[in-house]
């Protein structure tokens, strides 16, 4: 319990338990937001976040520690508390009004607006680093892990972030990321004040020597920066006259829960982990956050996270853990880490040119790599193995002629001789650890070698015949040294086996099969061949340093020290300081095994986040089963027009109509797939999507579609020729009156009582199915008149709404509902159009930009709307005789309704098509050639 206490104390613990509080945030604040304006809840929670951490703060430095702060205050402190406190107050109002704006400002609450003011702990971390913790040092390794960490977040924001907005520049999701973004600055801001309001409480506390700790620190300057933010909310919230009511029981339990738990608690974790933490760096933790609300976030929407989600927590994860860890990855393990994270996400989102015999062609460059790759690799683990038995021999050796030197009776005589041995050893050091700046520089190494043998030969002929054997075993070991340097790969050895490698890469990447498992053979060969490249460089340069000869290096230097003479102390002491720095950079730790656990865990949570990602894109693109890689066979699949068989019957008779016209006019096989409309347009997105026409597009009703499909990305083209539909409110009546309604006709208690169904004394309105984009324009629409005070709006299917007609037509009971011209619902004799205002386009407007039914004071009629055909781009350039006939088809209102009465009176649908194709034959010609026939004289 102890151990476990002392961790949660830690940086770390601090920061993982305030993400694990703010992970709950995004739900909440969407909650909060669908009920409540945006500086009600920021005013509230921000009070009760002020007014939490302010009691906290009162009862631990005032009754508990009984610290008097204010008479611990001069003149010179108080300015410095007052001017950060209130900095961060102020930044802190500011960021989460930005936030709060851009989730209002959304059509639908998006967590894109959320993720993207989650980028302000990349700020803090650089404002802090470079304004705050100048002097501590920020490693490469930090920005690669906290550049994976934003890539994260960048593919996090994937299927949220509309690319249409980046192109047409031109709607709210822009203005929201742009509001949002800038929040996420102010944040960063707010942070940084934070950390110099606490420097300034730690200085005091040096100067008055009192014990005010991380936790007091931290303490004041949260309860001063909430409450002035509390404070300022709450007075724009009563200044902007907004009606302020009591919340209900739910929303004041959410409202408590955001203070008490996130602002104030969470809020306080984070910066104490911040500022007790080493290094900035430990913030990149924070990216925890958004990877777990958007897993909360799948689990209440009951589905599994998509394979943005799971790629995005994969790079957040593994840079996260390596950050808070510390520990020093070698050049290879970060390059390779940099590598995998490239390549898994270039598998998912790069364009591929599958070909037949990927897996043989493949096979071949992959064995003809691996032989030459394990030669090379053989090769240089066995020169380094020799090199460092050198090693041990040479230290050896010096160590004992040293030593000889020293018990001698003429130690006077061979002082200068010492001083040359240590020289040697030094120089021949400096070749072994690789110290040298280029191969000049070793050159220049090597000659003073071989000058200061000959000289230190030359002094032993005359002097001591004994201490000339121990030279020349020593300059035997040291010859064999520098000689090793001859015996490394050499470059056109290594362009032959990067060159290799690389096309393994780009054959696996580029030409593999769309199927799960060559993408997880493609990620796995091409991150094997990747990291095989690096161990071959490392060991044939020797660029990293293994601890145990670091040591015997670090032994003989500091055993040469007490050999130092002033006449060449200059040039020892250079190559003595290029050794030690050398060492330092490229010795590498002794391995523990935690750290081997947890970065083979790190790699394994790489690999099983992409396998993921891949599972789940193979199941929704269908590629999860695939022909054995040793099948050569071609199995091409019969050329198939797939069109959208939508839910209402005018779409459904169009789509039978296009099929019959395209089997029998063309050569392409024709069918339908039942399918909703964002669906549809989803798939027609796609190269490969199942879906190739949309048979029946309410253009009014599917802006947002058009938008992006059709305007921006251009994958979805719309038919020439139209028609145009009617929409609006309907009822049935059965007696004289029945041309008296209007819609405003509607709103009133009487009328409302007419066609209350559930009998809770509210009217019931059925305003469309759910998924229809027309329900939730309905919805508004009729709000903005007040519908809602008088009626319970129903959504259901349009089959369970005929039911129901039915049924209530047999007992005389009126019925009111969304309604839409041509439908076969006028077929009935006691259904009427409610009476329309005129349309007014700025009302219209509001209606489209509102998300939010309780803020709209009035409302219009439905305009008049074309009714086109839409189909992929791309399949009239693929098949040009298709051309035509999708720009030219239509078929007339007058044709529908009387289709649908033949379907009313029971004839099925595809026997209604072919009579009506049956019976316009010249038309449809008219569309396949192009032009209309001249009409015949009489």
């Amino acid at each position: 319990m102890n151990k476990l206490m002392d961790w949660v104390s830690k940086p770390v613990g601090l920061m993982l338990i305030a993400v694990f509080l703010w992970m709950s945030y995004p739900p909440l604040v969407n909650q909060l937001l669908n009920s409540s304006s945006v500086l009600y809840v920021s005013a509230f929670a921000h009070s009760i976040g002020g007014f939490s951490t302010l009691i906290v703060a009162f009862y631990v430095l005032i009754i508990r520690d009984k610290i008097r702060i204010l008479s611990l205050l001069s003149s010179t402190h108080i300015k410095k508390v007052a001017y950060y406190t209130g900095l961060a107050g102020l930044f802190s109002v500011l960021n989460h009004f930005l936030l709060y704006t851009a989730l209002k400002s959304s059509e639908e609450f998006d967590v894109v607006a959320i993720l993207v003011f989650e980028t302000w702990p990349i700020l803090f971390f650089i404002i802090d680093s470079k304004l705050r913790k100048e002097k501590r040092k920020i490693t490469i390794n930090d920005y690669i892990f906290t550049g994976a960490a934003f890539a994260g977040f960048i593919i996090l924001t994937i299927p949220n972030l509309d690319f249409a907005d980046i192109l047409l520049l031109n709607s709210p999701m822009i203005n929201t990321i742009f509001l949002a973004a800038l929040g996420g600055l102010a944040m960063a801001i707010t942070c940084y004040f934070r950390m110099k309001n606490m420097d300034v409480w730690s200085d005091l506390s040096t100067s008055q020597q009192i014990p005010i700790n991380s936790f007091r620190r931290g303490l004041l300057t949260e309860a001063g920066a909430r409450t002035i933010s509390g404070v300022i909310l709450t007075i724009i919230l009563f200044i902007s006259g907004e009606k302020v009511a009591f919340p209900e029981t739910s929303t004041l339990f959410l409202l408590l829960f955001v203070g008490i738990f996130i602002l104030a608690i969470g809020g306080l974790l984070y910066d104490l982990s911040v500022f007790s933490a080493d290094s900035a760096s430990v913030g990149a933790l924070w990216y925890l956050m958004p990877v777990g609300a958007i897993a909360i976030l799948a689990l209440m929407q009951g589905r599994l996270i998509n394979q943005y989600e799971a790629v995005a927590s994969v790079l957040i994860v593994s840079s996260n853990i390596f950050l808070a860890l510390r520990y020093p990855l070698k050049s290879s393990l970060l390059f390779l880490f940099v590598s995998i994270c490239l390549i898994g996400i270039w598998i998912l989102f790069a364009p591929i040119l599958p070909i037949n015999n990927y897996y043989s062609l493949l096979s071949v460059s992959t064995i003809f790599f691996v032989l030459l790759a394990t030669f090379a690799l053989e090769r240089a683990t066995a020169l380094n193995r020799e090199k460092e038995d050198l090693l041990v021999e040479f230290n050896e050796q010096v160590t004992i002629l040293m030593e000889r030197i020293a018990d001698t009776d003429k130690c006077e005589y061979f002082k200068l001789y010492a001083q040359e041995i240590r020289l040697y050893t030094f120089l021949n050091l400096h070749s072994f650890i690789r110290a040298f700046r280029d191969i000049s520089h070793l050159r220049n190494i090597q000659k003073k070698v071989e000058k200061l043998k000959q000289s230190m030969l030359f002094s032993s002929i005359q002097r001591d015949k004994e201490i000339r054997e121990y030279l020349l075993r020593l300059f035997k070991t040291g010859d064999k040294l520098q000689t090793m340097e001859s015996d490394r790969i050499a470059p056109e050895e290594f362009i032959i086996l990067i060159f290799l490698g690389t096309a393994n890469i780009f054959f696996s990447l580029v030409f593999r099969p769309e199927s799960l498992s060559s993408g997880l053979f493609s990620l796995i060969v091409t991150a094997s061949i990747i990291y095989l490249l690096l161990i071959i460089i490392e060991r044939d340069k020797n660029t990293q340093i293994r601890h145990d000869h670091a040591l015997n290096v670090k032994s003989i230097v500091k055993y040469l020290e007490k050999y130092e003479d002033l006449e060449i102390i200059n040039e020892s002491a250079k190559l003595e300081h290029e050794i030690r720095t050398t060492l330092d950079i490229n010795s590498t730790p002794q391995k523990t095994r935690s750290y081997s656990y947890w970065t083979f865990s790190v790699f394994v949570i790489i690999f099983l986040g992409f396998g993921y990602s891949f599972f789940y894109s193979s199941l929704k693109q269908n590629q999860l089963f695939e022909n054995s890689p040793l099948s050569l066979v071609d199995n091409k699949k019969n050329i198939q027009v797939n069109i959208a068989l939508l839910d209402w019957p005018s779409a459904q008779i169009k789509a039978h109509i296009l099929k019959d016209i395209i089997n029998k006019h063309t050569e392409l096989k024709a069918s339908t797939v039942p399918i909703s409309s964002v669906v549809a347009f989803k798939q027609m997105d796609e190269t490969k999507g199942m879906i190739d026409i949309y048979p029946e597009l309410w253009v009014e009703n599917n802006k947002k579609l058009i938008r992006r499909y059709v305007n921006a990305y251009g994958t979805v083209s719309l038919g020439k020729t139209s028609v145009e539909g009617y929409q609006g409110l309907c009822y049935t009546s059965f007696t004289d009156r029945e041309n008296l309604f209007s819609e405003k006709d509607f709103l009133s208690e009487k009328v409302a009582h007419l066609f209350d169904l559930s009998g809770d004394n509210k009217g019931n309105i059925w305003i469309g199915t759910d998924g229809w984009d027309s329900t939730k324009i309905e919805k508004r629409r009729l709000a903005g008149y007040g519908f809602d005070k008088y009626y319970n709006f129903d959504v259901y299917d349009i089959e369970v709404m005929k039911l129901l007609l039915k049924r209530n037509n047999e007992k005389k009971v009126p019925t009111l509902f969304f309604c839409y011209y041509p439908s076969d619902v006028f077929m009935d004799k006691n259904v009427y159009f409610a009476k329309n205002t005129k349309h007014d386009k700025n009302e219209w407007k509001k209606i489209m930009m509102n998300k939010d039914i309780n803020s709209l004071e009035s409302s219009t009629s439905w305009p008049t709307t074309n009714i086109k055909i839409a189909f992929r781009t791309s399949l009239i350039k693929d098949h040009k005789e298709l051309n035509l006939l999708l720009n030219n088809f239509y078929v007339s209102n007058d044709d529908l309704i009387d289709m649908l009465s033949m379907i009313k009176k029971g004839k099925s649908i595809e026997k209604v098509s072919k009579d009506w194709i049956e019976n316009n034959n010249e038309k449809i010609l008219e569309w396949l050639i192009g032009f209309k026939f001249k009409k015949d004289k009489i």
